[in-house]
């Protein structure tokens, strides 16, 4: 079945949302296995074991963001906006397509908030200093992830082999010390973190209705 005008290949899109939602498993494993009752060590190993992957696959939650550059390509080579101001089939192809980019990049948004913000909350009730500092730290090192993997076409699991781990290393290195490159990441990393504020916002205020609507059922 050939996909229709503008639109990413299904198995495309699978894929991404897999490897998207891959770091959100990872989290609630984290979290389990910080409850096992094993020995400290184990349990401690496993833990970083875990962090350590879902570290490397965080990147592609926000991928999704930069999905939309497919969208523009399709709208500008195609002229389908100005198709679309005169035909009605045209601009409700516009409309459907503009949906899906919405929801697309929309579940990569939600798989970045669900991916963190488990282990955002368990480390702030325990080591609220190490929860700042991971946080700033580990916003641009995704920032810069998406950048590897947008323009220089890297993948999370090219970090297992040696030659290209150097290679992402110097590439890393280069684009940090180039002033456009690290702007450009040090601005995305900035806004991920503002969307990562407003979510945090957001569930400590639905989480305070949850417990007024409990409290209030309570002395009712």
């Amino acid at each position: 079945m050939n996909t229709p005008e503008g639109f990413r290949p299904v198995a495309n899109v699978i894929w991404n949302l897999f490897l998207a939602f891959l770091p959100v498993i990872l989290a609630n494993i984290t979290l389990w296995v910080s409850r096992l009752k094993i020995g400290r060590l184990s349990r401690r190993f496993l833990i970083a074991v875990c962090l350590i992957i879902w570290a490397v696959l965080l990147p592609n939650t926000c991928y999704l963001f930069t999905e939309w550059r497919h969208y523009l390509d399709a709208v500008t080579e195609t002229q389908m906006y100005d198709r679309a101001l005169v035909s009605h089939s045209a601009m409700a192809h516009l409309l459907g397509l503009t949906l899906f980019y919405a929801c697309y990049s929309g579940a990569g948004l939600l798989a970045f908030f669900l991916a963190i913000w488990p282990l955002d909350k368990r480390l702030r009730v325990r080591h609220p200093t190490s929860a700042f500092i991971a946080r700033f730290i580990g916003f641009p090192l995704c920032s810069l992830g998406v950048y590897l993997g947008l323009i220089h076409r890297f993948n999370s699991w090219d970090l297992i082999h040696k030659h290209l781990m150097h290679t992402i290393i110097e590439i890393s290195a280069q684009a940090l010390s180039s002033r456009f490159s690290s702007a450009i990441i040090l601005a995305f990393a900035v806004f991920l973190g503002v969307l990562y504020w407003g979510f945090d916002i957001w569930m400590d205020g639905f989480r305070f209705r949850e417990a007024s609507r409990r409290g209030n059922s309570r002395k009712s």
